[in-house]
């Protein structure tokens, strides 16, 4: 996955407001200039980028929200969804294709010739995304948003003094980040039963989601905690992947069961083969993921990171180091407690 940039000039132990400033306008300029990279259709990582970029956007914006003025960001919010869900359209079609454009050189023949004929399916609708992502990344637009959107930031993060000392309520960037890391792990934590309802799709969807945003998070605010809080988003970022691929075997099953079906009332005997052949695949897969998730869960308890995590953001402040790689091939986190 992609790493996020780091936003240079925050001051972890002065006003939120400042820091919020630099995150939301950062953010946005690193989103904007992936703009050529994305219209490089040879390279699929560029759309990819701008797409991971417009994420962290949004999900600094929804950290922030909380403490920010609402009015004049919504405007511009909207537009910056519309931006992530175009890149999203075509992302998509090209992780769908890759992927079946690999099953398609490994599966039987027959299979192999119907894959061949929804991946020709899957180049149109991606055709036709690339050409929306191009009307909606126009530059004039994105040099508009990023003015009015900067406007809107700095009317947005206004300090409104106390009443009666005339300090800023607003409280220190760092406690803010303290309260977000808080609130994102504790929503993956209290996620994380899913994976022992492995047949549920939605929470494990939803799992991912807190993955993401946790991950999202400490890389956010990683400038207040230095180093030592990078390996819990390495970490929680493996464990996004595989929720990932756990969701796209979910998608590709329902597709497929429903092609099943279909084929099978029009006593198409060959396809309806084919597409269970694949629903079949993807079943096996997905329970693949399904114990690969959950044992990455299961190592995230056994090395106790929920508490390490939050040791250090609460102030307990251990020293993290990231282990070279086991004999196993996986990397840990260890801690050394600097607490007398």
């Amino acid at each position: 996955m992609a790493k996020a940039r780091r936003i240079k000039g925050i001051d972890c132990n002065e006003v939120a407001t400042a820091g919020i400033r630099l995150v939301l306008r950062g953010r946005f300029e690193e989103m904007r200039k992936l703009r050529s990279d994305a219209l490089k259709w040879e390279d699929p990582e560029g759309v990819h980028s701008m797409r991971v970029a417009s994420r962290r956007l949004r999900s600094a914006l929804r950290d922030f929200m909380p403490y920010l003025r609402k009015r004049g960001l919504s405007s511009s919010a909207k537009e910056i969804r519309e931006i992530a869900d175009a890149l999203g359209d075509v992302r998509d079609q090209d992780v769908a294709i890759m992927a079946l454009e690999k099953l398609s050189s490994e599966a039987p023949a027959d299979v192999s010739n119907l894959l061949n004929g929804i991946i020709e399916l899957r180049r149109e609708a991606r055709n036709e995304a690339r050409e929306k992502l191009k009307k909606t990344i126009t530059t004039a637009r994105l040099k508009e948003l990023s003015a009015t959107f900067g406007e809107a930031v700095d009317t947005a993060t206004i300090e409104r003094p106390q009443r009666r000392t005339g300090q800023p309520l607003a409280p220190k960037y760092i406690d803010l980040a303290r309260a977000v890391v808080l609130d994102r792990l504790e929503e993956l934590e209290k996620l994380s039963n899913s994976l022992y309802q492995p047949l549920d799709i939605e929470p494990l969807h939803d799992m991912r989601i807190a993955a993401k945003r946790l991950r999202y998070a400490i890389e956010l605010f990683q400038e207040c905690w230095g180093q030592q809080i990078v390996p819990f988003a390495d970490e929680v970022a493996d464990l996004q992947l595989l929720l990932g691929e756990l969701h796209d075997c979910d998608v590709w099953i329902e597709s497929f069961g429903k092609h099943t079906i279909a084929s099978r009332k029009k006593n198409k005997q060959d396809q309806s083969d084919a597409f269970e052949w694949l629903l079949s695949h993807f079943m096996k897969t997905r329970n693949d993921y399904v114990m690969d998730a959950f044992a990455g869960w299961r190592k995230w308890e056994a090395q106790n990171l929920t508490t390490k995590l939050r040791n250090i953001v609460e102030g307990g402040q251990p020293i993290v180091e990231y282990a070279q790689e086991s004999s196993s091939g996986t990397a840990t986190v260890a801690t050394k407690s600097t607490a007398t």
